[in-house]
């Protein structure tokens, strides 16, 4: 083999062992370090709107062939800590309910993996098995007439060759998709009005979806600010170009623990930590910012920055919101007081994280004009009162469905997915219920008053906890639809809910539905909800965002003890967008309130099979602790 098809042999490996676009995340990920712009020296440098000289495209990912430097992504049952974080990426992981395990990982910033050192120790016998291997018939005749340094050449070529081969067709679709990846910096501003997709799946027919290369588009990528609670960092830095400034927004309860964070990861990566103090369980947005020379990007999805989240390990799917705002011409700068409400309750948002003033007001080089038909509602740790509790959790839910002009006293029907369900009752569902139809959250709020005040029923809440039983439904997996899912009971560690909340006598187990992908086996980790007024006046909508069903995610509205006024407490960081569903085109006299979730499909994909089968009396939900 000469030397150029030798390096070609190994620009071949290097692609596919790099890229696990077409592959399952068990192909192993190099973790050699990225070669990062140093944005802790000048503040100025991430800010979003800073511009940089567009540079021709060439792969940044420097990957090593050796078996021994290679990395394997972690599955959704691995039970160790993840880098860059304190908390347990296993069955606990991403629940709204359960709080965090503290458990430090000891193999540093990318840690031990017996079971890789196993799969790299099977890869070297093999190897050796192959190059021990007889000759073919014809190789067996040349041998005997030829040197013994040109046979061993000849075999060195054969292994190659063979390996050469085999990975051919991988290669193909890696560079293909490289080649992809490389084109989509150029493709500047492709959802100006926003859209809803599914996350790829590897196995399954390309829908309606898109994958996270898709979603970075990593070619002139120049700042990616990066949210989630559960992050492969090692992961997610393959996917993106080394001359990307990352700023990750991670949790951290002590200083202690951020410190520990900041010592795993290179010095060049910055942090944001929201605040945890009090109640607060966890930092569950997965909220980001990515900033290109034309554009910022603004992505909320339910999946985290782990592969099984984006479809690697075939088992599971996501949804994310993507919407892309041009760049406003050099020199013009919007006023803060003039963004739309999605622009102002994304600033809130950041503001209340904590992100530092440069990236805030680089948003104000943006052009917001087109989210003016969208909603940016968010849930923000902590408790929240002086009329601040109307901007955040459901209350905020509800304010924003009324600044849209899609608020309604007629019934809504409410298909509700989510990933993991907290201990509910009647009341968080009748405040849901209300909030879809624009409600503040004040009217349940008073119901509970009264009833603190012995005060009888009223005609209204009786009335919305009629509608509710016949209108809402909740929609999660059985133990067997996990059981017979593509990656099974071990598969379900992230989907979450537990059996004492379920059997409570408060819980309503009328309104559970069994969650199916219309992607056959497999799970869901999507956070939606589709809403369908009764009114034909009154557009239908749809939530995307990362909040699930508990009151931990969206909020209880209480009355302070001080000051004998409202306050709202949340116990989660979340974020999700509303979109309005626009009515079929038809005339008004003859229009009619959408009776199934079909108005949907063309605007918003609609992930589960619908109607969902009601729960049977054999029939039990899955609980991720229960396995």
């Amino acid at each position: 083999m000469s030397s150029s098809e030798d390096e070609d042999l190994k620009a071949a490996i290097a692609l596919s062992l790099a890229d696990a676009t077409e592959t399952p995340a068990k192909r192993k990920i190099g973790t050699k370090k990225a070669v990062v712009i140093d944005i802790s020296s000048d503040e100025e440098d991430d800010n979003l709107d800073a511009p940089q000289i567009l540079k021709k495209c060439e792969t940044q990912m420097a990957v090593p062939l050796a078996l021994e430097k290679q990395h394997v992504t972690k599955s959704a049952t691995t039970k160790d800590a993840f880098p860059f974080s304190n908390t347990s990426s296993g069955l606990k992981s991403d629940t709204s309910n359960a709080k965090a395990d503290t458990t430090t990982r000891s193999g540093g910033l990318i840690g031990i993996d017996r079971k890789q050192m196993e799969w790299e120790r099977l890869e070297r016998a093999k190897l050796k098995a192959s190059q021990q291997a007889p000759l073919s018939e014809f190789e067996g005749q040349q041998k005997r007439k030829i040197s013994p340094d040109t046979t061993k050449s000849l075999e060195n070529r054969r292994v190659k060759s063979k390996a050469f081969i085999s990975i051919s067709s991988t290669v193909a679709s890696q560079v293909a998709s490289f080649n992809d990846q490389k084109k989509l910096g150029a493709l500047g501003v492709q959802f100006p009005d926003g859209v809803v997709k599914k996350t790829w799946v590897y196995g399954c027919p390309r829908e309606d979806d898109i994958k996270i290369e898709e979603v970075l588009q990593n070619a002139d990528l120049e700042i990616a600010v990066l949210s989630a609670f559960q992050i492969d960092p090692g992961w997610i830095r393959s996917k993106l170009s080394q001359s990307t400034k990352v700023v990750w927004v991670l949790q951290a309860r002590t200083e202690e623990e951020k410190a520990n964070m900041r010592s795993q990861a290179p010095p060049e990566y910055q942090f944001c930590f929201p605040s945890m103090e009090g109640q607060i369980n966890c930092m569950h947005s997965k909220l980001q910012l990515l900033a290109h020379p034309t554009h910022l990007r603004v992505v909320v999805p339910s999946a985290n920055l782990v592969p099984y989240d984006w479809g690697e390990t075939g088992v599971m799917e996501n949804i994310v919101f993507i919407i892309d705002l041009p760049r406003l011409p050099a020199g013009s700068l919007v006023a803060a007081e003039d963004l739309t409400d999605f622009g102002k309750e994304l600033r809130y948002f950041l503001d209340a994280q904590g992100m530092k003033s440069s990236i805030l007001n680089s948003l104000l080089k943006f052009d917001f004009s087109r989210t003016k038909k969208l909603a940016f509602v968010h849930s923000i740790g902590g408790s929240h009162s002086n009329d601040s509790w109307r901007r955040t959790g459901y209350c905020g839910l509800g304010s924003a469905i009324r600044s849209l002009g899609l608020q309604t006293d007629d019934p809504v029907d409410i298909e509700l997915v989510t990933a993991s369900i907290g201990n509910l009752n009647d009341s968080m569902i009748r405040a849901l219920y209300l909030a879809a139809q624009g409600d503040s959250g004040v009217t349940e709020y008073g119901w509970r008053l009264n009833k603190c005040a012995k005060t009888a029923l009223t005609t209204g809440e009786d009335v919305v906890l009629k509608d509710a039983k016949d209108r809402f439904r909740i929609y999660f997996p059985t133990r067997d639809t996990v059981a017979q899912s593509k990656g099974g009971l071990g598969s379900g560690g992230t989907i979450c809910f537990q059996s004492k909340w379920y059997n409570a006598s408060t819980f309503p187990k009328h309104l559970l539905r069994n969650c199916q992908s219309r992607r056959p086996g497999i799970l869901m980790h999507s956070k939606m909800l589709f809403v369908r007024p009764s009114n034909p006046a009154v557009q239908a909508w749809a939530y995307v965002g990362s909040a699930n069903l508990s009151e931990s995610a969206w909020g209880r509205l209480v009355k302070d003890r001080i000051s004998q006024q409202p306050k709202i407490n949340i116990r989660n960081w979340e974020c999700g967008v509303v979109i309005s569903v626009p009515h079929p085109e038809i005339g008004s006299s003859t229009r009619t309130a959408p009776r199934d979730t079909d108005i949907f499909h063309q605007t918003i994909p609609v992930p589960m099979v619908v109607p969902g089968e009601q729960y049977g009396e054999d029939q039990q939900p899955w609980y991720y602790n229960q396995a």
